[in-house]
């Protein structure tokens, strides 16, 4: 688990992208954080290094789903609108089994179904343009990717 204080939007739109480079066909990244916390400004900068055009990157909260073509295709899921029944029902295996990158936010709402291994990030509001954050690789395969290297050093 890596930790970041106080994080500014320069430095959050380093780690994602920091992120976006240890990505492969079928990452999966678990975004945790009250509203307004940053979840999908990160998504944004996720998005960007991967090469995909950052100012197409909306918050799917109404659309359920938005998807994004870059070197990877990236799904980014918004789960926070519906109840513990509809996630149930939503197809969520299609994206997270899918070829590309899938970004769920309000990940706390999918009870019935939580992969085995992601990468997980949490984001804290500290004040106006500062958070706190998290990155941690759950699951064997994420936490190598996350300790190869000195991947956060030079942040």
């Amino acid at each position: 688990m890596i930790n970041f204080k106080n994080v500014n939007e320069e430095k959050l739109s380093l780690i994602a992208k920091k992120l976006a480079s240890l990505l492969f066909k079928g990452s999966i990244v678990l975004l945790y954080g009250d509203l307004g916390s940053g979840k999908t400004t990160f998504t944004r900068y996720l998005v960007e290094g991967l090469g995909g055009d950052a100012y197409q990157v909306t918050s799917p909260t109404f659309t359920i789903v938005n998807e994004y073509d870059a070197r990877l295709k990236v799904y980014h899921v918004d789960l926070f609108r519906l109840e513990s029944e509809e996630v149930e029902e939503f197809p969520l295996q299609e994206y997270v089994e899918g070829e590309g990158v899938c970004v769920i936010e309000w990940p706390e709402k999918m009870e019935f179904y939580k992969p085995e291994s992601f990468f997980m990030v949490k984001l804290e509001f500290v004040e106006e343009l500062r958070r706190n954050v998290e990155v941690e690789g759950v699951g064997k395969k994420y936490e190598e990717i996350l300790r190869r290297g000195e991947f956060f050093d030079k942040i």
